[in-house]
């Protein structure tokens, strides 16, 4: 038992762990140097194995998973496909399974309560079902190994017991559901010993996220359906249906209603702010520091290491007002024209705060579907001075009647962020009607008696967008025309930056319970769309929306944008874009200045994003496969299980 339990500690401290401190407030401290008695038989000890194991959970956690969707894309490249997290790591499992046997022998040599006792083990399984959730996201279904299996080998030739088989998909979610649910009942409702460790309502909350997901798979498998002659479909392993949709759907209203009615969370700011200011200051601090009213569970960063950061802040400013350092990318994180299209406008910000079409007015003739393509290359297909573009006095004009989540969470034209009036500027058209994009920084355009440039300045410190667009590695300034601000400090630059990642936030079980409801027809209809419109009016707008399945997914969209959730939600709902005839493009916003009338205009031109446009293809990004949606298992061989229809 000794061997056993000393590999299980190695185990634990060798897989890229984070450190205790960073999930324990206070209980910092390097488990290599404490014995086998240090960790099992002092509640410290214990505590300390169970920080450890909160590393094995695909957080997800300041990621840029929103860039393989229609929504962002990367300041040197484009793409568009599949992605998510989740590992195939049972030697995790293993970890994972031995501390739900050395948690109860602790109790019963008195180490630890009873009540200490349960709420371990409530960790241990919240845990495990973490890490099945994101296997089953992205395999199917996995084996399911709920103890070690060190009794089915006894050192020699045999291993067959070791051998598990994969579950169904649908037996997968329904244990992930069932952890979730077992954790709940032994979790405390609130913790006191460490910040960052799991409740009952963080379980609960996880719990509805699942259940949508697996409700949302049931009900859209049919969309993208995979070919039942593969062995993994036939078998179930990577096949739902949608007979079983509304039960899980139940799954989720249930679940999320236990962390409503608690009357333990709000909506961080309120749903009645004062005005837009107040609405997108709300928003801003929402996302630098914890907020308990909302913060259900995440992951911390105060390790006690000045110079220990999550790094989105340094990577992801504004080119002009970026933190020093060592490092050179900064700017990367590319918001789309196509998000920024989705967040509506207020009819009337000072007053009548309804909403109204949010798609950017670029045009007289309200022509807002029409893109420039291959702009700054040799042809600028598309685009013409001829076009009847509106001429705005200030760059930051057309985005001033927009949501309070835009004006907090995106980076656009002419914004003033961290004191310094953003400059993304993109193109000029000379007095004498000449049009040029992406050209020299230096190259001085006259009008007026004054001199103008490309981007707004021939400094490149000095602004924020477009500059080197023909070499895809030539900067780091936005290729789309936004930039994030969301996570990003309004007020300065950080290198080092320790605000918490917000895995799961109370905005998130409402718009669950909203889709959930408007999915399966189950639930009180009445507080879902209460809850949507709780929502909404947190950003300060005052009128209702219906409760549509548009209106949840639209505020899904913009409430949860760049929190890794877009990508989750097309994968279960199957509405990534398949074929060459469907492709998508990835769109940029570019402001050109106008100076044909002598004063100094801006006109704002629609256009692809230069790096998914070479060769002016005319196929946009799309997936090939509907057997994507389930990821390559790299050691079905070496476990003796059915491969994923994808390695067929």
């Amino acid at each position: 038992m000794k061997r056993i339990f000393t590999y299980i500690c190695v185990s634990i401290l060798t897989l890229g762990l984070v450190s205790c401190g960073k999930i324990f407030d206070g209980l910092e401290g390097d488990l290599t140097r404490m014995s086998e008695s240090d960790l099992t038989s002092s509640e410290t000890g214990l505590t300390r194995l169970l920080a450890s194991i909160y590393g094995y959970i695909p957080y997800d956690a300041f990621g840029t998973m929103d860039k393989s969707t229609v929504d962002a894309t990367d300041a040197h490249s484009t793409s568009y496909g599949i992605n998510r997290s989740g590992d195939w790591n049972y030697t995790q499992i293993r970890s994972v399974n031995q501390l739900l046997i050395q948690i109860p022998d602790a109790y019963e040599r008195g180490v630890i309560s009873e009540e200490v006792r349960d709420a371990m083990l409530g960790e241990v399984h919240f845990v495990r079902g973490y890490i099945y959730f994101g296997m089953v996201r992205r395999f199917g279904g996995v084996p399911i190994v709920t103890e070690p299996l060190d009794d089915k080998y006894d050192g020699g030739e045999d291993v067959s017991g070791l051998y598990v088989p994969r579950s169904t998909e649908k037996d997968t979610w329904d244990f992930v559901i069932d952890e979730f649910e077992t954790a709940a009942n032994l979790l405390p409702a609130t913790r006191s010993d460490g910040e960052y460790r799991a409740t009952k309502y963080a379980a609960y909350a996880l719990e509805a996220r699942v259940a949508l997901f697996a409700a949302s798979v049931s009900k859209y498998w049919g969309k993208a359906p995979i070919d039942n002659g593969y062995v993994a479909v036939s078998k179930g392993l990577t096949k739902m249906v949608a007979a079983d949709a509304n039960a899980y759907y139940k799954k989720a209203i249930d679940a999320a209603d236990k962390v409503i009615s608690s009357g333990m969370y709000r909506l961080y700011g309120g749903t009645n702010p004062a005005s837009v200011d107040a609405a997108k200051k709300n928003l801003q601090e929402l996302f630098l520091a914890r907020h308990d009213e909302e913060f259900i569970f995440g992951r911390s960063y105060k390790t006690g290491q000045p110079t220990a950061s999550n790094g989105f802040d340094y990577g992801n400013s504004p080119h002009q007002v970026h933190a020093d350092g060592g490092g050179w990318q900064f700017g990367r994180y590319c918001v789309t024209l196509d998000l920024v299209d989705a967040f509506d406008d207020y009819v009337n910000p000072a007053s009548n705060r309804s909403r109204t079409d949010g798609t950017v007015k670029t045009r007289n003739d309200g022509v807002e579907d029409a893109y420039v393509i291959n702009l700054g290359q040799d042809k600028q297909a598309g685009f013409t001075t001829e076009t009847d573009y509106i001429k705005y006095d200030d760059l930051a004009a057309p985005f001033a009647n927009k949501d309070a989540r835009f004006q907090a969470h995106v980076v656009y034209p002419g914004a003033t962020f961290r004191n310094e009036k953003i400059l993304i500027q993109g193109g000029v058209i000379d007095s004498k009607g000449n049009a040029k994009f992406y050209g020299e920084k230096d190259v001085a355009y006259e009008a007026g008696g004054q001199k103008y440039y490309m981007y707004g300045d021939p400094n490149e410190a000095n602004f924020s967008g477009f500059y080197s667009m023909n070499d895809s590695n030539g900067g780091n300034w936005y290729n789309t025309g936004f930039g994030i601000a969301k996570f990003l400090d309004p007020a300065q630059a950080q290198q080092y930056t320790t605000n918490p990642w917000p895995d799961i936030r109370y905005a998130e079980v409402l718009l669950t319970y909203a889709e959930a409801v408007v999915e399966s027809g189950q639930g009180d209809q009445a507080k879902a769309k209460q809850y949507l419109n709780d929502i909404r009016h947190r950003a300060a707008f005052t009128d209702n929306v219906e409760l549509t399945l548009e209106n949840v997914l639209h505020e899904r969209r913009v409430e949860l944008a760049f929190e890794n959730d877009l990508p989750y939600t097309l994968l279960r709902r199957r509405e990534f874009v398949f074929g060459a005839n469907n492709g998508v493009r990835k769109h940029a916003l570019v402001p050109t200045l106008d100076l044909r009338d002598g004063t100094p205009k801006y006109i704002f031109v629609r256009a692809n994003v230069i790096h998914g446009d070479v060769n002016q293809s005319n196929n946009g990004l799309y997936i090939n496969d509907y057997r994507l949606y389930y990821d390559s298992i790299g050691t079905w061989s070496k476990d003796n299980i059915e491969k994923n229809p994808i390695q067929e």
